[in-house]
C-alpha cells in the first residue's frame, strides 16, 4: 500500500498519508524520491525541486508559490510557499437558444388553479408560518390542532379498515357478513372522504430558526423566502405568527411580497402575539382565522385551464 498520494495527475506536490521520516525513498511512476527531512502525516512534500517563483500545484491548480528554493523531497509547508490562485476566467458564454417545438401540446389542458395575476398552480395549499423562530413552538401546536380537524393528518388505509370491520361488528352485524360487506378500498375512500375542505390539497408548515437578530439584509433574505413561497401559485393563502420585537418585520415581509407580486390580493393573516395579548388569545384568533379563510379558498378553485405552451 503506498504511503503517498498524488491527488491529481498534474500536481507536484505529494501528500504523505502517515509520518514519513527522512531518508524514506518514494518511488512515483518511473521516479525516485528520497525524502530531505521528515514528513509529517497527512502533510506535502515536493515531488521536484522548486525555485522561488515557481508554481506549485495540487488537485490540478495552482496552490501556491515557492517563496525558498525547496529541494525535491522537502516538506512543502507556509514557510517555504506562499499562496497563490490562477486569475478567474469566466470563459465564454453560450446565450444562444433554440425554443422547442411544442405544436403537439397544443389546444392541451390540465386540472390546474388560475391565480388573479395569471400564474396557475398545480396544487392547492394553505400555509402557515413564523417570521421568527420565537414563534415555532406556536406553529407546531397550530399543526397538531388543524392537520386532525381538517382531516389532513396520514391516517393508516390499515387502521382504518380495522375500525370499519369492529364498527360493523359492534352493530350486530354478524362476523362473515362484516367481512363480505367491507373492503381495503372503502377504508382508502373514507381516509379522504374526512377532509373537510375537498378543494384544499393540504395545510403545510413551514418553521425556522432565524428572524431574531441578524443584519436587514440577513432579515430581508429571511422575508424574501417566506415571500416567495407565499407568493407561489400552489399556496391559497397563509397565516403568518409574527412575535413583534423581532428584526424581521411584517413591514419588510409586505415589501417582498410586493416585489413578487405587486397585485398580491391572496388571504395573508399576520398576527402579533405582543399585540395580541396573551399566547391564548393569540391561538385562538389563528385558528378561527384560518379556518374562516379556508372556507371561500374551498370554492372556485380548480378549473381546468390552457397548457402554458
Amino acid at each position: 500500500m503506498n504511503n503517498y498520494l498524488q491527488i491529481h495527475p498534474a500536481d507536484n506536490l505529494l501528500v504523505a498519508l502517515q509520518k514519513l521520516p527522512k531518508g524514506t525513498v518514494i518511488y512515483h511512476r518511473d521516479e525516485q524520491i528520497e525524502l530531505v527531512e521528515d514528513i509529517p502525516a497527512k502533510h506535502k512534500f515536493a515531488l521536484q525541486a522548486l525555485l522561488p517563483g515557481d508554481e506549485a500545484f495540487m488537485y490540478g491548480v495552482l496552490v501556491g508559490k515557492a517563496v525558498v528554493p525547496i529541494e525535491k523531497g522537502a516538506w512543502v509547508s507556509t514557510k517555504n510557499l506562499a499562496h497563490a490562485a490562477s486569475p478567474f476566467n469566466l470563459g465564454s458564454r453560450k446565450t444562444a437558444w433554440q425554443a422547442p417545438d411544442v405544436s403537439r401540446y397544443a389546444g392541451k389542458h390540465f386540472m390546474g388553479y388560475h391565480r388573479s395575476n395569471g400564474s396557475v398552480g398545480t396544487a392547492n395549499h394553505w400555509l402557515v408560518t413564523p417570521l421568527v423562530f420565537c414563534e415555532n413552538r406556536n406553529v407546531s401546536v397550530l399543526k397538531d390542532a388543524l392537520e386532525e380537524a381538517l382531516g389532513y393528518r396520514s391516517v393508516s388505509h390499515y387502521r382504518l379498515f380495522a375500525q370499519q370491520l369492529v364498527s360493523l361488528v359492534q352493530s350486530g352485524a354478524p362476523v362473515q357478513e362484516a367481512l363480505e360487506k367491507s373492503s381495503m378500498d372503502d377504508a382508502a375512500k373514507d381516509a379522504t372522504d374526512y377532509r373537510i375542505f375537498k378543494n384544499i390539497d393540504g395545510v403545510k408548515f413551514l418553521t425556522h430558526e432565524m428572524g431574531c437578530g441578524g443584519t436587514r439584509s440577513d432579515a430581508q433574505a429571511l422575508c424574501g423566502l417566506l415571500a416567495g413561497y407565499i407568493a407561489h401559485p400552489n399556496v391559497a393563502g397563509a397565516t403568518v405568527l409574527s412575535l413583534g420585537c423581532q428584526n424581521a418585520q411584517v413591514a419588510l415581509l409586505d415589501e417582498e411580497i410586493k416585489r413578487r407580486d405587486p397585485n398580491f390580493d391572496k388571504p395573508l393573516i399576520v398576527l402579533e402575539q405582543q399585540m395580541e395579548g396573551t399566547e391564548k388569545e393569540l391561538m385562538e384568533k389563528a385558528l378561527k382565522r384560518t379556518i374562516a379563510a379556508l372556507q371561500p379558498v374551498q370554492w372556485g378553485c380548480r378549473w381546468v385551464y390552457p397548457g402554458l405552451w
